[in-house]
């Protein structure tokens, strides 16, 4: 019910947001409001503007999401190659649906997914956990904090849950799909320790319990899929 509420909150979000830039840049210049945009054109342009976040703003090297995008170019922080794992994790799922919308073909995603597998597979982990942020350029963990530089099992959920839905979509008789869904399951084989990982000095998981009770089902699920 909880997780219900929480989805309705943002889709809600999401709505409203749309509707007020509607508002302030869909006038005519009588300043009556249009109402040529069918619901599922609006649909399309948000389901749009959602996946192209994911693939033409992916970071180049990785492939993966971004964790932020200023669109002036000012990176007071110098983040701009940070790449969110738990992002990724919905930029697969998006890229999914930027297929079945026509947005992309199918050897486009393939093409994308692969390069994103071969990059996972050699990232920083930290017992079979991937972190919070990685340096895209490199690979190597980028600090969510002081004291949060190491395996992240919420993050790794998404990535799994991410995963997970690619294998099964192109869970096909061609060579070049089913060698991606074989790589895939040798990553999620390597998240399987993440769910009785040791926190070492230096490399300390989060601490909010409530939220790794999540990544450890989505890990878990992964080890039973993959028995």
């Amino acid at each position: 019910m909880r997780q219900t509420i929480v989805f309705l909150f943002f889709a809600g979000l999401i709505l409203f947001g749309s509707q007020q830039a509607w508002s302030q840049t869909g006038r005519l210049a009588t300043g009556k409001v249009k109402t040529d945009i069918s619901d599922d054109s609006l649909l399309t342009k948000i389901q749009y503007q959602t996946f192209q976040y994911f693939w033409e703003g992916a970071e180049p090297t990785s492939g993966l999401a971004r964790e932020r995008i200023h669109l002036d170019g000012i990176y007071p922080q110098h983040d701009q190659d940070v790449v969110t794992l738990g992002g990724s994790g919905f930029g697969f799922m998006a890229i999914l649906v930027g297929i079945e919308r026509g947005f992309i073909t199918r050897e486009q995603a393939l093409g994308r997914y692969q390069k994103i597998v071969a990059y996972l597979a050699k990232a920083d982990r930290f017992h079979g956990a991937w972190p919070h942020w990685l340096d895209g350029p490199t690979g190597k963990v980028h600090p969510f904090g002081k004291k949060d530089n190491g395996g992240d099992l919420v993050e790794t959920a998404f990535v799994v849950q991410g995963l997970l839905t690619v294998a099964e979509y192109f869970r096909d008789e061609d060579p070049a799909e089913k060698q991606l869904v074989e790589e895939i399951a040798a990553l999620l084989r390597l998240a399987r320790g993440a769910t009785a990982v040791a926190v070492e000095p230096g490399h300390l998981l989060q601490d909010r319990l409530a939220l790794l009770r999540h990544g450890v089902a989505a890990v878990g699920l992964a080890r039973k899929l993959l028995e």
